[in-house]
């Protein structure tokens, strides 16, 4: 993603190293204080969250009692039923958020050293570029070329409509926000915005956080609802709307190979891997599209799947795009 800015500047200083500090100084610096930022406006805000819990106890009691007036409800029933399940639920949802919190440091820590990575990556890139031209015959190799600017055009693509994408969740949510009458309404707002880039998980908790605060701090129920009805309407509009026009069709991969790639990313790298998977699987699809035989593969990736469910019949069922073949041949010609 940094290496259209990198280019810019090597084209125009011909210098590599300065290029890439450059980059670096216009792309990962702000990018850090941002999230410095978020991260620890959070820890303040947050810093006495255990107290939630007897804001929920006490708005659920409200409700209960209402409840046992209105429908005639046995009082020690309903208290029970709410000592076992809702109460239960919030110190999971509290040790959940308190624990994602607390790996702020560790995921800082990580960032460091993939910009350190980053930098030789960027500075050893035209030998890594030549040595996959090397493994390929001279006839093959306007291919590979053509897949690696493909992939370069797709990280392009994604990083500029990521960007947009968080700016326009930012806006809406804040606003909403606004008008309900939240604290902060533009620093959550653009929190959501962020935390977007790790797909289901992150909208999630970006809209867990501020219902959270509004438990805490407002004197009614409606705003807390109101803010859970938010974020679902957002979150309708940006799925359905917001991301397909903005990020394209090449981004979209089907939600089952998104939730795997967020457990497996998550188990490996942590937060860092979750917020990978997205691209690293749209890489992935692009480089299987590369291949006849990997072809059908990479439409199996692909959003919408269940609308495509007979493209395999329909176009693939021919001896080049069957990877099975190979492994039958070699049982049947030992």
């Amino acid at each position: 993603m940094l290496m259209p800015i990198v280019t810019f500047f090597e084209r125009l200083l011909h210098k590599r190293i300065l290029a890439i500090f450059i980059a670096y100084i216009l792309a990962v610096i702000p990018l850090f204080a941002i999230l410095f930022f978020f991260f620890n406006q959070t820890r303040i805000l947050f810093s006495n969250l255990p107290s939630v819990r007897e804001r929920i106890n006490s708005v659920v009691l409200t409700l209960s009692n209402w409840s046992d007036q209105k429908f005639n409800l046995d009082d020690n029933a309903t208290s029970s039923w709410i000592s076992d399940n809702i109460l239960a639920a919030s110190d999971i949802s509290i040790g959940f958020v308190q624990g994602s919190l607390q790996s702020t440091t560790n995921t800082l820590a990580n960032m460091v050293l993939i910009v350190v990575i980053t930098y030789f990556m960027l500075l050893y890139r035209t030998a890594f570029k030549n040595f996959f031209l090397s493994q390929v015959n001279s006839n093959k190799r306007g291919a590979i070329i053509i897949l690696l600017n493909k992939i370069q055009n797709l990280t392009k693509r994604y990083m500029l409509g990521q960007g947009l994408v968080i700016i326009i969740l930012g806006l809406l949510i804040g606003s909403g926000l606004w008008l309900i009458g939240v604290p902060h309404p533009f620093f959550w707002g653009f929190l959501a915005g962020f935390l977007e880039i790790i797909p289901y998980v992150g909208t999630s908790i970006g809209g867990i956080l501020p219902l959270f605060y509004m438990l805490m701090v407002s004197d009614n129920i409606w705003q807390p609802m109101a803010v859970v009805g938010l974020y679902i309407a957002v979150q309708q509009i940006e799925g359905n709307f917001i991301s397909p026009n903005i990020m394209g069709q090449s981004i979209k991969i089907n939600p089952l190979f998104i939730i795997l790639g967020l457990f497996v990313g998550g188990f490996m790298w942590g937060i860092t891997g979750m917020i990978l998977v997205l691209p690293i699987l749209a890489i992935t699809k692009e480089i299987l599209r590369s291949f006849d035989t990997l072809i059908p593969f990479s439409y199996l990736m692909e959003d919408g799947l269940a609308r495509k469910k007979d493209i395999f019949l329909e176009q693939f069922d021919n001896d080049k795009n069957r990877i099975f073949n190979l492994f039958f041949e070699e049982r049947q010609n030992p």
